[in-house]
């Protein structure tokens, strides 16, 4: 999600407020030991996110596409829970004293890629994401699940994912001066313009989302989305939605406190697409080394793994449909240039920033989904072609 440069320069501006963490998690951070430790707990993240979204069964790209077509409400339980836990989550962190100063650099970090975004970007961002969304089946965290599932056609909305990477890194500047607002945003945060501490707005709409995601439960009752099966945490076919996004949103916790970071799934595409393309994109060699930026590669790459532990686990593994490869790899380009257009994707804009009441991320996640229906629509309406493999 963060910008790594930009990053480096908000930790110089706000230093006086990281002394403490300086002194002890600072300096741990520059030893080999404790970079693998990072890593390490990255990894195993990554691992429970794949879980859960395979066990949620919002991985599956008729799932993602009924959402879009308001024909389910299985992604929109998954995301919200998942929203709201993460606010919960952040919540806890600014108010505990020994965790307050990594939610403080943590938070520094999410604006750090908002150097050149503006509303404009971040709309328009958002709509492109939404449509490769709909296309796909997938979103720039949930192909990775999709991936060690072995749903079909998966490899192809990867491959369609780093063009996407690529073809931005490339425009970059063209799209910056193209994009970037004549006056850059000072208050970045909801609660900054509200006045108070984060958490006096949080807590409230914690409860405002949760009876959202328990009226659409009512609405549709998970059972009735999804097919149920088995039994056991890891033997079972699915979960409840609102279980596996509150799981989710849990993994904030170690995120901010291991790497001062939220979570996102987009910026790996970057560090990856860097090691082949760093000479001729200044854009992507900002994400070309350092754990700030890997910490989030091993948190997909755990993903991979925990989906495909998850499917093996419920005998599922590669039973799901996927999309035809030409729309995915479209879909896949679409969703990861509209991620670093928008700065950020569903899991940087919609659970991060929306649980850091990013106001971005506020304009951003509408766009996405509003991208996401009309490409539905469009699709709908063509109904007769086949889109899936």
């Amino acid at each position: 999600m963060s910008d790594p440069l930009r990053r480096r320069q908000l930790d110089t501006e706000f230093q006086p407020q990281y002394d403490h963490l300086d002194t002890e998690h600072g300096k741990q951070e520059q030893t080999f030991g404790w970079q693998c430790v990072r890593l390490f707990v990255s990894a195993v993240g990554g691992v429970v996110f794949g879980l859960a979204l395979e066990k949620s069964r919002v991985f599956e790209p008729l799932v993602i596409r009924d959402q879009m077509a308001l024909g389910r409400f299985v992604m929109l339980k998954v995301f919200l829970s998942a929203s709201a836990t993460s606010m919960f989550s952040f919540s806890i962190l600014t108010m505990l004293p020994a965790t307050s100063q990594h939610m403080a650099r943590a938070t520094q970090a999410y604006i750090s890629g908002f150097g050149t975004k503006g509303v404009l970007s971040s709309i328009l961002g958002g709509a492109v994401l939404g449509t490769g969304m709909t296309l796909s089946g997938a979103c720039p965290g949930m192909v990775l699940a999709q991936a060690g599932a072995g749903v079909s056609g998966a490899i192809y909305t990867l491959l369609g994912g780093f063009l996407g990477v690529a073809c931005y890194g490339m425009m970059e500047p063209a799209i910056v001066r193209a994009t970037k607002p004549d006056i850059p945003v000072e208050k970045h945060y909801l609660h900054q313009h509200v006045g108070g501490p984060y958490f006096t707005l949080a807590f409230p709409l914690v409860a405002v989302l949760g009876m959202v995601v328990f009226g659409l439960e009512l609405y549709a009752p998970w059972t009735s989305e999804v097919p149920v099966a088995g039994k056991g945490i890891l033997t079972s076919l699915s979960w409840p939605p609102y279980f596996a996004g509150i799981v989710i949103g849990l993994l904030q916790i170690p995120t901010v406190i291991m790497n001062c970071d939220t979570l996102g799934s987009s910026s790996s595409y970057c560090t990856i697409a860097s090691q082949a393309l760093q000479k001729v994109s200044p854009y992507l060699s900002r994400y070309s080394s350092g754990v700030d930026n890997w910490w989030q590669v091993f948190y997909v790459g755990g993903a991979v793994m925990g989906a495909y532990l998850s499917a093996s686990s419920s005998g599922y593994l590669g039973h799901t449909a996927g999309v035809a490869p030409v729309l995915g790899c479209i879909g896949g380009a679409l969703m990861l240039f509209g991620s670093r257009l928008a700065a950020g994707c569903t899991s940087g804009h919609g659970l991060s920033g929306m649980g850091l009441l990013s106001l971005l991320s506020l304009t951003a996640v509408p766009a996405m989904f509003a991208g996401g229906i009309a490409t539905a629509l469009v699709m709908n309406y063509y109904s007769d072609v086949d889109y899936a493999t």
